[in-house]
């Protein structure tokens, strides 16, 4: 094994400890999983880490590496071929990239210590911009695999991950741009090919019968590169620039008085912190702070960026000419089920939308209007106070993630509860704003379980979440044990859609695999092989198959094509609007997609006259 006990001659440009922080901040590698980054068919950014593939090399001024694709990983953890590589996917974009004279900006990882024989500072390293200089395939167990050497862009400085004790590099005026490797043509497909290795030549064309063969003389195991190959360099050509900055400053180009620009999407994008230089992600609503947890008893970057939040208007977010409607017309679109009910009487002035899902709830739209948003403390006055609360709002790393340091894609409040746990707030403490909205939903509630005979429980714990342009949550779990039967939310300012669909298990009748099949399949209406399921869990109930025969038969029925159940209903929120889910058995079943809650306690709270809402 290599010496990895040096240390490199200096710092990068930007780090990142999480890939997902690495992406947020650096624009030429967006690429959460895999080794390349391409946008518009051309690689503008490439990570070399541990699985850099037989054959890597990193030295100051050249990678050389695997061409990512048609790979997985063995019973080992190896990342072997699966298959033949061509030059389309993955090895396209890089020719695209060299031809089109488009640099490549390249990270190393802290898997590559080994072969680069020193540490790396930091999990994952900005190294420089390099270009596309040569490609190839070999044949590795088999499979054709595509290979490509990068050249360091900037031949002139010496490179931080260079060795403390190793040379300045030559000047670029004395080195010698002709010096190429030997160029043979093979005999079969009179194609030419670089010598790229230091025991033989050999023909690197794959659709050559030739390829990567010697006849009766067995390549070497081990080759190595010729010294040729290694030390060439191409001659600088001016025309090869990058489309970004290596690490650009994201906070320069936001006008702090400039109130829209501060929602947009780019906003919660993350910026490389000034003073440290780590890749930071927006976890905060008011801004960016480098330490991950002010918290711990290490010293961490002091460095924050707290923006003043101007509230932005409504007219920014809602396109209706009046700022919303007198009596919004409502469309349905043919692939989701229709409400069961609507009926604009029962709770005027709005507008009412029951999906009625026998046996497990119901989901209620109550649609608002401009006369409702438009009163004093309603939507409107609400959706401007709360972008100046200090409600605590941040975004938190996802609980379950291929991809470790991933964060939501919206901001949480801490919840406002009755009985306060450690991550909650005591409805006493609450601002104003909290508790009006708390009474919109208190109203919302009694009324839309009462229409059922249900036993009606008031709300007892409010979620503020807050989302920038372009944020939503996807589909998600609500039915943790701790909640209740009724969920109710208040949604402000820009149009939204919510979705629901039936959870994956419930829908193909097991998880993850045949072998996993539930052991009480509830069979719901428009779950996968219903016919055929419900017919089987009959015989199975009337004692006509014992359960050996049931998951026998069960086992047999054919396979989705699709992983997940499809969207059944689909409701557009508009600023103003409440959905009340109810039902023990929907949040058990069913999943939505942009809304979240957790921890619900029982308890009581009250309202103060103002706070209390009467519908209108």
């Amino acid at each position: 094994m290599p010496d990895v006990t040096g240390t490199t001659l200096g710092q990068p440009p930007a780090w990142a400890e999480w890939r997902p922080a690495l992406c947020d901040a650096i624009p030429w590698f967006r690429a959460q999983q895999g080794g390349m980054y391409r946008h518009g068919g051309i690689c503008l950014g490439f990570l070399i880490d541990a699985d850099g593939g037989d054959r890597s090399y990193v030295d100051e001024e050249t990678v050389i590496t695997r061409v990512g694709g048609g790979h997985c990983r063995d019973s080992q953890g190896n990342l072997v071929a699966t298959k033949d590589q061509d030059d389309a996917g993955f090895l396209k974009s890089l020719i695209n990239s060299m031809n089109l004279k488009v640099a490549v900006g390249l990270v190393i990882g802290s898997g590559c210590e080994a072969l680069l024989g020193r540490k790396l500072p930091h999990r994952y390293n900005v190294m420089a911009y390099f270009r596309v200089a040569d490609y190839w395939h070999e044949k590795v167990n088999g499979k054709t695999v595509a290979k490509v050497r990068f050249e360091k862009l900037d031949l002139s400085e010496k490179s931080w991950w260079a060795a403390e004790d190793s040379p300045p590099p030559v000047p670029v005026h004395q080195r010698d741009f002709t010096r190429r490797p030997q160029i043979f043509q093979c005999q079969q497909c009179l194609k030419p090919s670089k010598r790229v290795y230091n025991e033989c030549w050999i023909c690197l064309n794959p659709g050559c019968p030739h390829f990567w063969d010697r006849g009766p003389i067995a390549i070497p195991d081990d080759l190595t590169f010729h010294p040729d190959f290694l030390s060439c360099r191409l001659q600088p050509d001016p025309e090869i620039e990058p489309q970004h900055s290596l690490v650009p400053n994201l906070l320069a180009t936001f006008d702090e008085g400039d109130t829209e620009s501060s929602f947009l999407r780019i906003a919660w994008k993350g910026i490389v912190c000034p003073l440290c230089l780590k890749c930071i992600q927006r976890k905060y609503w008011r801004g960016w702070k480098c330490a991950d947890n002010p918290n711990r008893d290490i010293k961490d970057c002091p460095f924050e960026h707290i923006v003043e939040i101007r509230p932005i208007s409504l007219r920014a977010v809602i396109d209706d000419f009046g700022l919303g409607t007198i009596k919004r017309a409502i469309s349905f679109e043919e692939r989701y089920d229709k409400p069961a009910l609507i009926d604009d009487r029962l709770f005027q002035p709005y507008r009412i939308f029951v999906y009625d899902l026998p046996g497990f709830g119901s989901i209620t739209h109550l649609v608002s209007n401009i006369n409702i948003n438009s009163r004093p403390g309603g939507p409107n006055d609400l959706f401007r106070q709360l972008q100046t609360l200090d409600l605590g709002l941040r975004r938190y790393p996802l609980g379950q993630s291929v991809v470790a340091g991933m964060l939501t894609a919206q901001f949480v409040g801490t919840p406002y509860k009755y009985i306060v746990s450690v991550d909650s707030r005591a409805f006493s403490d609450a601002p104003d704003e909290i508790m009006r909205i708390l009474g919109r939903l208190t109203w919302a509630t009694e009324r839309v379980v009462g229409l059922t005979g249900d036993q009606v429980l008031l709300p007892n714990e409010l979620l503020a979440m807050g989302y920038l342009d372009g944020m939503k949550i996807s589909y998600h779990d609500d039915g943790e044990e701790s909640l209740g039967p009724t969920i109710a939310s208040l949604s402000l300012g820009a149009k939204a859609d919510m979705k629901f669909r039936m959870k994956a298990k419930y829908y193909h009748g097991y998880t993850k695999s045949k072998n996993n099949l539930l052991a009480d399949d509830p069979v719901l209406p428009n779950c996968h092989n219903e016919e055929h399921r419900r017919s089987l869990k009959a015989d199975f109930e009337a004692g006509k198959i014992d359960q050996e025969k049931y998951n026998e038969e069960r086992r047999k029925l054919p396979i989705s094509k699709s992983r997940e159940a499809s969207a059944m209903i689909k409701l557009e929120l508009n600023h103003g609007d409440i959905v009340v889910m109810h039902g023990e058995n929907l949040q058990k079943y069913y999943e939505p997609e942009y809304i979240d809650d957790k921890d619900r306690h029982k308890g009581i709270f009250r309202l103060t006259p103002e706070q209390i809402y009467d519908g209108q």
